[in-house]
């Protein structure tokens, strides 16, 4: 009459989480900096490089935020005020980043936007799709455990 039933599955850590857009995005970075030397030469590779490090470091980042919220009075105000900061600050670094290697001379800017493009449609999608499974399984999972008794 009781059925042995296993509890809610755990969400995993964000950094778990992100693991297969990080090497996706890692896998898309070496492609594009493989196309970006036969069509461009040295400039296009390393310009595909740095696009690749950019965005793996930008949304790597991004739990940064989430960290400090996690400390801050559970008022929401607050929180929420750490991620609007950080979250500007990080698109500002981007953007002098961006500004400096645009200025600079053996940058192949073509490829640095293609790069930078391809890398952070790439780990969004495969991120937004890994918690939409993730999210889809844990309520697979609690309507399991929650049924009627």
């Amino acid at each position: 009459m009781t059925e042995s039933v296993s509890p809610p599955s755990r969400r995993r850590s964000p950094a778990a989480a992100a693991r297969p857009a990080l090497l996706l995005t890692l896998a898309v970075g070496a492609g594009c900096a493989v196309a970006a030397a036969l069509t461009a030469g040295s400039a296009g590779l390393w310009s595909a490089v740095v696009a690749t490090v950019l965005v793996i470091a930008f949304f790597a980042s991004g739990s940064l935020p989430v960290l400090l919220a996690r400390h801050l009075p559970p008022s929401g105000l607050a929180g929420a005020g750490v991620l609007i900061v950080t979250y500007s600050l990080r698109l500002a670094l981007i953007f002098i980043a961006l500004g400096v290697l645009t200025s600079i001379d053996g940058v192949d800017e073509r490829w640095l936007g293609l790069s930078l493009m391809a890398c952070a449609l790439v780990y969004t999608l495969t991120y937004a799709v890994t918690m939409f499974r993730e999210n889809a399984q844990r309520g697979s999972a609690t309507a399991r455990v929650g049924g009627p008794e």
